[in-house]
């Protein structure tokens, strides 16, 4: 079980003629207090911030801040969250995350959460989309280690290039995984992995995303997911998102979606989100 000290902070050793880059750590632990969700445990460091936003309800929300304004080849971020038993705990970020254009030696910025839900217990991860600029570097691993009658909801919506500044995505390293355990059994193991020198004509394919350069993943565990498999599939053959999927399975329901523009992106992904989030107010960052 995930305690707080697990994951090592770690340093970063500079040789003449490297520039430097980001370093940070977060990490959260809630507990039950009565009927509410109170912060037992904060950590910030480096580059990383959590903000508190006033809320309605029971549970806490919480905001991730990179004050280093995007993540450079080489930056590292690590970060852990424990919702103690009975909790409820969302995620969101405070804007769109930025992965910047690397240099030709450059080592890809790396990111690691690491996640423990007790029983009970609710895990909200709900960030804005990752926009890869052309020539980013990035590797990303979350791990959830979740008991049977928790519930994690998992976001991840990723933007390959800036098309309306009329970028041509020709280079790009990205390795994304996704690691959830439940009581103890690995029960999803979800991987991206894109390395390629012609990143455009690799998403043209059609058994990548036909062109469309806006892409999502939605994962809800819980009890309940299996249920809501007929309401969000009749959803979405009404209505005009013909690019998103689902499909559920083992206790798990997973949607997976293309736009060929992010607003259209972000559209369908708060319908969705709706439905799997019982109505719930959206995270506060994304009501501007």
């Amino acid at each position: 079980m995930l305690e707080r000290g697990h994951v090592q902070y770690g340093k970063v050793g500079f040789v003449v003629g490297s520039l430097q880059r980001a370093q940070g750590r977060f990490g959260l632990e809630v507990r039950q207090h009565g009927l509410m969700s109170r912060m037992a445990d904060l950590e910030q460091r480096g580059c990383c911030r959590l903000l508190f936003p006033r809320m309605a309800g029971a549970g806490v929300e919480a905001v991730t801040v990179n004050i280093s304004g995007g993540i450079a080849a080489g930056d590292s971020i690590e970060g852990w969250l424990i919702c103690r038993e009975g909790t409820d705990l969302l995620l969101t970020s405070q804007a769109a995350e930025r992965v910047y254009r690397a240099r030709p030696d450059d080592a890809p910025a790396q990111m690691t959460v690491i996640c423990q839900i007790e029983p009970e217990a609710r895990l909200e991860w709900l960030p804005h989309s990752t926009i890869f600029f052309d020539g980013s570097r990035f590797c990303r691993h979350m791990r959830v280690d979740m008991a049977g009658s928790a519930e994690f909801l998992f976001l991840e919506s990723r933007i390959f290039g800036r098309k309306g500044s009329g970028e041509v995505l020709s280079d790009l390293t990205l390795v994304d995984r996704l690691s959830i355990k439940r009581d103890g059994r690995l029960v999803l193991e979800d991987a991206l992995r894109l390395e390629s020198r012609n990143v455009t004509a690799m998403l043209e394919q059609a058994a990548v995303s036909g062109g469309q350069g806006s892409v999502a993943t939605l994962v809800l565990v819980s009890p309940h997911a299996m249920g809501l498999l007929d309401q969000v599939r009749a959803h979405l053959q009404a209505s005009e998102y013909t690019g998103f999927a689902v499909s559920a399975w083992n206790g798990m329901l997973v949607v997976r979606g293309l736009a060929d523009r992010s607003w259209l992106l972000e559209k369908a992904l708060r319908q969705l989100l709706v439905m799997l989030r019982s109505g719930r107010p959206v995270p506060s960052t994304w009501r501007s």
